[in-house]
C-alpha cells in the first residue's frame, strides 16, 4: 500500500491562492502489472504518472499536481523510478524524498514536488511522528513538509502517512477504532504542537495545513470523527478498496483515504475545499487516487533581523552592564527575548530592546548573549542574533590566550589587546606582550599587520594538534613592539600538553609553546625543494618524513635561495605542527627571508 500525494497553484480564489492535492496508494511502489507479481514492471507506477499528468493540464481553471507524497515506497529504487516517470510525462522537473518506515525500514514514506511550481528549503522540514507499532513490528509514521508557491507568499504544512490497519495485531489484540482514535489524536497533537526535533507546525502555527492520509476508517467512525473536529473534510469521493476494480467494490468498499484541510493551526475553520476531492480511474493498486483543489493564503515565513548592539562582541564586562539589541520585520516584532548562556533572562516587547544585566554572580569566565525576536504575524516567525561572546571578571580584567584554550573545539571565546607576530594572508597569529602564550586565527577578512594590537573573538577549534580561533571579529586597536622570540632547543619546540583540550607534541619536552614567536638553531640537514628543510642541533630528532632534525616551513618565501647543506643557521618562526603518520610533530614556520640567519 502507498500513498502519493500532489500539489500546486493557481490564481487566486478571493484573498487566497489554490493548490490541488491528491493521495494514492500504489501497490508495492507501483511494480506490477494489475496484482501480477512475476514480473517487476513498474506498470502501475507508470499509468500512475501518466494519470498525474493528465489532471488539470495547461489551460484548465485548476492547477496539477506539482508535490506527491507516498507510504510503502518499498526502497529507493521505486524513489528514483517514479519521479523518473513523473518527470517524463509531465515534462517537470520533481525532485523527491523518502523517509524508512514499516518494518525494520523496509518500506518508506517519499514526497515528489515539482520544482516549477513549489519552492522547498531544507529549514522547512517539519519532522516525522511515529504514530504506532504493531506486534510485527511495522511502524506506522507521518512525515510533513513546508511547502511555499513559486513566486508568491503563499505557503502550506504538507503531511502524509496512514494508522494502522483493520486486522492488525497490537498488545496481543486485533486493533479497535478506540485505538486508531487515539494514533489520531497523536497525530493532531503533533502536527499543531510539534516535538524536539520534530516541529510540526508549531513554527508556522498561521498557515494552511494540509494532511492526505489512509484513515483506515470508514466515513463517521470514531477516528473519523476525531480528524473532523479540527479538519475540514467535505465527505464525497474518498478512494476505497478497488483491489480488484470490481462494481461492488466500487460502491460497497470500505472509504480509507482523505484530504483533510484547515486554515491554520489554531482550530477548525471550514472550506478550503475549491473543488473536489475527486478519485481517479482504477490502475492496479487496492486503493484509488483522490484529488482535491484547496485553498491556501499569503503567510510570512521570513525570520525577523536581530542584532545584538551592545556590549561588542568579545567585550570586557562586570557589575551591571547594558545590554541592547536592534530588530526589525515586515509584520512588525512582538517581542524580543534576551539569552545568557542559553537561559532566558528578560523579554522586551517594546524598542529600545533592552536591560540592565548584573553580572555580580556569574562566575569568571566568557558567557554568550543572543537574542531572539519573534515577529507579529500569525506564523510568530523566530529570528536568532549572532551570538555575542563577553569575558566576566573584575574591573580591568581580560581573558588571555590560555583562558582561550583552556575551552573544548567548538566554544565561543574572547581575546583582547594582543599582539601580532606573524601574518600570512589568510591567517595570522597572535601573542601575549608577556609572551606566555600564542595562537593561530583564522578566517580574518585580511590579516592585520605584524605589530598590530587586536581584539580578536570567535570559535575555538583544533587542526593538526594545533588549537585556533576562528574569528567572528577582528578589531585594531593600535600597535606595539613584537615581542621577542623564545629561545628552544629543538627537542623543547611544541612542547607538551597544556590542559585536558590543548595536545602536545609527539616526544617534546617542557611548556606548550605552540602558536609562539620562537627561535631554534642547528646544522641544515636537508633541504626540500622550496618547501622544507631540516635542521638538527644535535637532538638527532625525526618526525617520520625521512629526514634528520626539525621541519622548518619555508615556503610562500620567493626570491631567495635556502642555505646549503651542513650551514648552521639560527632560524624564527611561529613555532606550529604538522600531522605526520597520525602523530602531532614539530614545525616552524618562517614569516620572511630574514628569518634564516646563516651562523658559519
Amino acid at each position: 500500500m502507498l500513498v502519493l500525494i500532489g500539489v500546486i497553484g493557481v490564481v487566486g480564489h478571493s484573498a487566497a491562492g489554490t493548490v490541488t492535492v491528491c493521495q494514492c496508494n500504489i501497490y508495492d511502489g507501483g511494480k506490477w502489472t494489475e496484482q501480477d507479481k512475476s514480473t517487476v514492471t513498474y506498470d502501475t507506477a507508470k499509468r500512475f504518472a501518466q494519470w498525474v499528468a493528465s489532471v488539470n493540464p495547461q489551460g484548465s481553471t485548476f492547477p496539477p499536481i506539482a508535490v506527491i507524497g507516498m507510504q510503502e515506497l518499498m526502497t529507493e529504487t521505486d524513489r528514483a523510478t517514479i519521479q523518473s516517470f513523473l518527470q517524463q510525462y509531465t515534462g517537470a522537473p520533481w525532485e523527491s524524498a523518502r523517509t524508512p518506515q514499516g518494518v525494520n525500514g523496509t518500506s518508506g514514506i517519499g514526497m515528489f514536488w515539482r520544482t516549477d511550481l513549489l519552492e522547498y528549503r531544507p529549514e522547512w522540514y517539519l519532522g516525522e511522528k511515529v504514530i504506532e507499532t504493531i506486534d510485527n513490528g511495522y511502524v506506522a509514521k507521518f512525515v510533513g513538509r513546508l511547502f511555499k508557491k513559486r513566486d508568491s507568499d503563499e505557503a502550506f504544512g504538507f503531511f502524509t502517512g496512514k494508522l494502522i490497519w483493520d486486522d492488525a495485531v497490537l498488545n496481543g489484540h486485533t486493533i479497535t477504532e478506540e485505538e486508531r482514535r487515539q494514533e489520531a489524536i497523536r497525530l493532531k497533537t503533533w502536527i499543531r504542537e510539534g516535538e524536539p526535533g520534530s516541529p510540526g507546525m508549531s513554527c508556522f502555527p498561521g498557515t494552511t495545513r494540509v494532511i492526505a492520509c489512509d484513515l483506515n476508517s470508514d466515513t463517521g467512525t470514531l477516528t473519523w470523527q476525531e480528524m473532523d473536529q479540527e479538519f475540514s473534510d467535505p465527505a464525497n469521493e474518498h478512494t476505497h478498496n478497488s483491489f480488484w476494480g470490481t462494481l461492488a467494490m466500487d460502491l460497497f468498499g470500505k472509504r480509507l483515504d482523505y484530504i483533510w484541510w484547515d486554515y491554520d493551526a489554531f482550530a477548525k475553520r471550514p472550506g478550503g475545499f475549491v473543488y473536489g476531492p475527486q478519485r481517479s480511474p482504477h490502475f492496479g493498486s487496492d486503493h484509488r487516487a483522490v484529488y482535491a483543489t484547496i485553498e491556501v493564503h499569503p503567510v510570512d515565513l521570513t525570520p525577523p533581523t536581530v542584532t545584538i548592539t551592545q556590549p561588542e562582541n568579545g567585550a570586557s564586562v562586570n557589575g551591571t552592564v547594558k545590554v541592547s539589541a536592534s530588530a526589525s520585520d515586515t509584520s512588525g516584532i512582538m517581542q524580543v527575548e534576551f539569552m545568557v548562556d542559553g537561559v532566558s533572562v528578560w523579554t522586551d516587547t517594546t524598542p529600545p530592546y533592552e536591560f540592565d544585566w548584573d553580572t555580580s554572580g556569574l562566575s569568571q569566565d566568557y558567557h554568550i548573549l543572543t537574542a531572539v525576536a519573534t515577529d507579529a504575524s500569525s506564523n510568530r516567525i523566530k529570528g536568532q542574533s549572532a551570538p555575542v561572546v563577553v569575558w566576566v571578571g573584575p574591573a580591568e580584567s581580560e581573558p588571555s590566550i590560555t583562558n582561550a584554550r583552556s575551552k573544548p573545539n567548538g566554544s565561543l571565546v574572547s581575546v583582547r589587546r594582543k599582539v601580532v607576530t606573524a601574518s600570512f594572508g589568510s591567517y595570522f597569529y597572535i601573542e601575549e606582550p608577556n609572551r606566555t602564550a600564542g595562537i593561530k586565527v583564522t578566517n580574518a577578512t585580511a590579516a592585520p599587520a605584524v605589530g598590530t594590537v587586536v581584539n580578536v573573538a570567535g570559535t575555538l577549534n583544533t587542526l593538526n594538534g594545533e588549537r585556533e580561533i576562528s574569528a567572528t571579529s577582528v578589531t585594531e586597536v593600535g600597535s606595539a613592539e613584537v615581542p621577542e622570540p623564545v629561545g628552544l632547543t629543538n627537542k623543547n619546540l611544541g612542547g607538551g600538553p597544556a590542559g585536558p583540550y590543548t595536545p602536545g607534541v609527539y616526544g617534546s619536552l617542557g611548556p606548550n609553546n605552540v602558536g609562539l614567536l620562537v627561535r631554534c638553531w642547528g646544522k641544515v640537514r636537508a633541504v626540500v625543494g622550496t618547501y622544507y628543510m631540516y635542521i638538527d642541533d644535535g637532538s638527532r630528532l625525526r618526525d617520520g618524513y625521512g629526514y634528520e632534525g626539525i621541519r622548518i616551513d619555508i615556503s610562500g618565501l620567493t626570491g631567495w635561495t635556502p642555505p646549503s647543506i651542513g650551514k648552521y643557521v639560527g632560524v624564527t618562526g611561529i613555532s606550529t605542527t604538522s600531522m605526520i603518520s597520525g602523530k602531532i610533530q614539530r614545525r616552524l614556520k618562517v614569516r620572511q627571508a630574514a628569518d634564516v640567519q646563516v651562523l658559519n
